[in-house]
């Protein structure tokens, strides 16, 4: 009786970890094809540039929102074309190089709040993804040595360091 009772609660557990899990991102090592793939929390992770490889790698891992950053149109409408193809959402929040303003902000912060999980955000190499993710960081009140550091591991360069400085460490923040 014990023994039956036991494997009942063990096949619980692992169905609900199963289930639970379908809805996060896979850790670094679990994932092939994604340039800069970093896990900043169990729902979303970062990286740099997506190919058709990398596609089928969100794909196998049940990823359900690609979050874009990157302004240039023509490359956006091929990845969303083979984003949407493949039953996932995809958003496009164009950064340029003269940094992270307060709409592209918000509008990230309504993604983050409004897209299924687990989601992607990336851009061409991490840089802006990386600008994007300290800056929400920032904006949602976690110390900034930690928002920059989590920044840097997903690939922002010190030159977006330094504009994510000039614009959002102002006022309240201090970094």
């Amino acid at each position: 009786m014990i023994t039956l009772r036991h494997s009942a609660i063990m096949l619980l557990m692992l169905l609900t970890s199963a289930a639970n899990a379908k809805d996060q991102v896979p850790y670094a090592t679990q994932v092939n094809d994604l340039m800069r793939y970093q896990r900043v929390t169990p729902k979303i992770a970062t990286s740099g540039a997506l190919s058709n490889d990398s596609i089928k790698e969100l794909v196998k891992h049940s990823f359900r929102t690609v979050i874009d950053l990157r302004p240039e149109p023509d490359e956006t409408q091929k990845e969303k074309l083979a984003v949407e193809a493949e039953n996932m959402l995809y958003i496009n929040i164009p950064v340029t190089r003269e940094g992270i303003d307060e709409s592209q902000l918000t509008a990230f912060k309504q993604a983050i709040a409004q897209a299924s999980p687990p989601i992607l955000v990336h851009c061409a190499t991490g840089n802006k993804a990386g600008a994007m993710w300290t800056s929400y960081r920032l904006s949602e009140g976690t110390p900034p040595n930690i928002a920059f550091k989590e920044g840097r591991a997903s690939g922002m360069n010190l030159g977006f360091e330094e504009k994510v400085k000039q614009k959002w460490c102002t006022g309240q923040v201090t970094c």
